[in-house]
């Protein structure tokens, strides 16, 4: 038969509008379907598992960084009390919730913005005020940052270096350390994470809602989070398509919109008539913005400055000097700097087509403009502020990571041994050489020096895992070994007893003696009808109080005791008036004013109505009834 199909071959007609039935199609044509039909099962079951294991890998990773900032989290206490009391005093008001007061009567207010206190009180309101209430959102958003993390080097790198870069996050000593406190960096790097989501969509409105977030983020860290903004910035014009006009019309409204979020509470505070709020905390005149300028700003980063007098004694800065090198000294880069070298790696081995990618470029600048920032900071500087160098160094990481494992044994064997030499570099400051704790980088460079004799990968392999031993111990120091829980960090050295163990800040007897209970509860059965049951020159010595029990506390000296909120004359008129009548002083401290007029006109108090024990030295405190019957 000439032309058409062969009649088997002909489809049956069915009028029906029903698809012809499988047995009129030839026995070839079944082969070929069912080829056809298996190849797609395949490749839907191989997508099927592939998806199966990523999310198992990132459920893994999510598991680990939650195991290591909720497990013991109760033993941290209250952590910062500073910061405790004002989220206790927020409980109390609407009023004092609103005006971030450090204390239940709204004398001062804290020195940072309000918006972590706000969830932090918002956790404490439904879980009842605790030790453990206060610090789990700043542990919930830890972990919820590493699944961020993970998201956003996935959509540009893969799964694998995703996969990395989340667990190296999860496992940076300073990022648990903070996680694990109520302290607000946590969420600082949870907010900034949310605007580089956002800005690496490249779209008008995404960059509107960065700029509102980075806003928010102000409202946890004042002009520390201005610091990502530049590397926000580049990421969404890298990654947007939109003409000149449309870009700088979009910019100029997320300018807009950034101002107007970040500042916006601090305007209200500062027109709100000073007699009906709170004194701003670490001002000397009495103004939020102030704070962003000043003690959130300048003094923070650039002025170098020597601790107040009034705190003699009590170290409040960690000192590593200023330079070039400073995150490159052992004390800074074992918070957060273990895998650096595979870092940069990420950044500079790129192909010349990748070295605009968009998210290459946000996490660069991120890490340079921190890491200059950081390395500049001559006045208040504590080493938990490197964990806002974690997100881009972990990052870089996952990438680095995978263009190493792509480039050869050669190169993947390299960069274990430069990492692994990086790491003996940090740990051999504090742990002598012949200590155990080295074996483990010593292995990854024979790992590497396998791979390159064989001219294999999978060597190289075995000594990346290793790389993770000693970030793995230092974190770890910081659940079990968490010596100062007002600056946080991590600290192996600390934790194998190789140091004394004493924080950096405030020294314990001169803690012990402020919150001992035989005081509180002396200070509660002789209050009276005072309006605060207790005055201090600080902050430091009254947290503790505040946050055991809930009374009004009048720190006239503000948060280092120079803050010039009441003159000697006022004081001397609410003492008059029946406001105050015990003042806790330290045994040593700057003759002020105020101390002469208390020493003067009060009486010390017989330490053994009020003490359970002893502090020692200078440390200790005297109490003063400056109403005596």
């Amino acid at each position: 038969m000439a032309g058409g199909l062969p009649p088997t071959a002909r489809p049956t007609r069915h009028w029906s509008g029903a698809s012809p039935a499988k047995k009129h199609l030839p026995t070839r044509d079944k082969s070929v379907i069912s080829c056809v039909s298996s190849s797609g099962e395949r490749r839907l079951t191989q997508a099927h598992t592939g998806r199966w294991r990523e999310g198992a890998a990132l459920a893994a990773v999510l598991l680990v960084a939650a195991t290591l900032r909720l497990w013991r989290l109760e033993d941290n206490g209250f952590g910062t009390e500073y910061y405790a009391a004002g989220v206790r005093s927020a409980l109390q008001s609407g009023w004092l919730f609103f005006y971030n007061a450090f204390d239940p009567a709204g004398f001062l207010s804290l020195d940072k913005p309000p918006l972590a206190f706000w969830i932090q009180a918002a956790f404490a309101k439904l879980l009842g005020f605790s030790g453990w209430s206060i610090h789990l959102p700043q542990a919930l958003a830890g972990t919820a940052s590493v699944a961020l993390l993970y998201d956003l080097v996935r959509r540009p790198f893969g799964t694998v270096a995703a996969t990395i870069a989340a667990l190296a996050l999860a496992l940076t000593p300073i990022a648990v350390a903070i996680d694990r406190s109520n302290n607000t960096d946590s969420w600082l790097i949870f907010f900034l994470l949310l605007a580089a989501a956002l800005a690496l969509r490249g779209r008008g409105l995404s960059l509107v809602a960065a700029m509102a977030l980075l806003g928010l983020a102000f409202n946890v860290k004042m002009l520390a989070a201005l610091v990502c903004g530049p590397a926000l910035l580049a990421g969404w014009w890298l990654a947007g398509t939109l003409g000149w006009r449309q870009r700088l019309g979009w910019m100029a409204t997320a300018g807009v919109t950034l101002a107007v979020v970040s500042l916006s509470w601090s305007i209200a505070f500062d027109l709100t008539p000073k007699e009906h709020r709170p004194y701003a905390g670490s001002t000397q005149g009495n103004s939020m913005l102030e704070l962003v300028v000043m003690h959130n700003g300048l003094d923070r980063f650039v002025r170098n400055q020597p601790p107040p007098a009034s705190l003699a004694g009590i170290e409040v800065y960690d000192a590593v000097p200023t330079g070039p090198l400073r995150l490159a000294t052992p004390a800074l880069a074992a918070q957060f700097a273990w895998l650096l070298p595979i870092s940069l790696a990420g950044l500079f081995l790129v192909r010349r087509r990748d070295r605009l990618q968009p998210s290459l470029v946000l996490w660069g600048i991120w890490l340079f403009t921190y890491g200059i920032v950081f390395s500049a900071a001559g006045g208040i500087f504590h080493l938990y502020y490197l964990s806002a160098l974690a997100p881009p160094v972990a990052a870089l990481a996952g990438i680095g990571a995978i263009r190493l494992w792509r480039r050869g044994s050669t190169w993947l064997a390299a960069g274990v041994v430069l990492c692994a030499a990086w790491q003996i570099y940090i740990a051999g400051a504090s742990l002598a050489w012949t200590s155990p704790w080295l074996a483990a980088p010593a292995l990854a460079i024979v790992a590497a020096a396998a791979a390159l004799w064989r001219g294999k990968r999978p060597p190289a392999l075995v000594g990346g895992p290793i790389l993770l031993v000693l970030p793995m111990a230092w974190t770890l120091s910081a659940i079990f070994s968490p010596a100062n829980l007002m600056l946080p960090s991590a600290s192996l050295p600390r934790w194998l007893g190789l140091d004394d163990g004493r924080g950096p800040f405030l020294s314990r007897p001169y803690r012990m003696a402020s919150d001992d209970p035989r005081l509180l509860a002396f200070l509660l059965d002789r209050r009276d009808t005072a309006r605060f049951v207790v005055a201090a020159p600080n902050t430091q010595l009254l947290a503790p109080i505040i946050v055991r029990t809930g009374q009004p506390a009048m720190a006239f000296g503000g948060y280092f005791g120079e803050e010039p909120i009441l003159t000697v004359e006022s004081f001397a008129e609410a003492v008059k008036r029946g406001d105050v009548r015990y003042v806790l002083l330290p045994a040593r401290v700057r003759p002020t004013g105020f101390v002469r007029w208390v020493r003067a006109n009060g009486k010390p108090v017989d330490p053994g109505e009020w003490r359970s024990a002893t502090a020692d030295g200078w440390r200790a405190v005297v109490l003063y009834d400056v109403k005596p019957d």
